[in-house]
């Protein structure tokens, strides 16, 4: 059970990390901010570096199976194309594992004392959460335009309706209609009338309000005296 933990805001380091060169990543902490190596950015993964304290099994042809993280994996993007670190290939930076805590919490009550766990604070970005790609443009996108809560009905688990943040942002981060794929398929529920509820929109407007009256003092204001 306790490998099914992580890959979370809580606990940075997926239980089991699977690596295929050229995959996508997003790294899942901020470990250095200078070099843009921040939680939720995005790379490709082009080399791991092994720890030799953890020797490798080969599975099959294709598969070796490490009972223990990297020392390192070395990332590379656009952000990183300008770098040339000693000892690296050009355009790479590198990422090292780190230690999280996982502690006992009431939603895990068959968890009986705190642990530790270490390996590199980054997991594999095939599918990315609609928080992970906040502001990012694609070209290609699939998405599920679905809740994250289901419900039982005549003993089928049915997923509730799409909250309309997610909607939003979901829809908004492709260049193209054309560059858009649903896995299932849309539901009316999801789509129309599928509103900010009535509290949300009061609250954004209160803000814009306070920001208006902040800019308008702020203008008025003799900053000489």
């Amino acid at each position: 059970m306790m490998l099914g933990q992580g890959d979370d805001s809580t606990i940075p380091v997926p239980a089991i990390f699977m690596f295929v060169p050229g995959m996508p990543v997003v790294v899942n902490k901020n470990t250095h901010q200078g070099l843009k190596l921040v939680n939720g950015a995005s790379y490709t993964a082009q080399h791991v570096i092994l720890d030799k304290a953890h020797p490798g099994h080969q599975i099959d042809a294709d598969t070796v199976l490490h009972f223990g993280p990297p020392a390192g994996i070395l990332l590379g993007s656009e952000t990183t194309r300008d770098f040339r670190f000693i000892g690296m290939p050009p355009g790479t930076v590198l990422l090292t594992p780190t230690s999280v805590k996982i502690e006992c919490q009431r939603k895990r009550p068959w968890q009986q004392v705190d642990v530790s766990r270490r390996g590199l604070p980054c997991a594999p970005a095939f599918a990315c959460t609609d928080y992970k790609v906040q502001g990012r443009t694609l070209d290609l996108v699939a998405l599920e335009l679905r809740g994250t809560r289901t419900t039982n009905i005549d003993g089928q688990a049915v997923p509730s309706q799409c909250d309309p943040y997610s909607l939003y942002v979901q829809l908004s981060r492709c260049r193209t209609l054309d560059g858009i794929m649903l896995l299932s398929r849309a539901r009316e529920h999801d789509l129309i009338g599928n509103t900010v509820p009535a509290e949300m929109a009061q609250a954004e407007l209160r803000l814009e309000q306070l920001s208006e009256e902040t800019l308008k003092g702020a203008e008025s204001r003799d900053w000489l005296e």
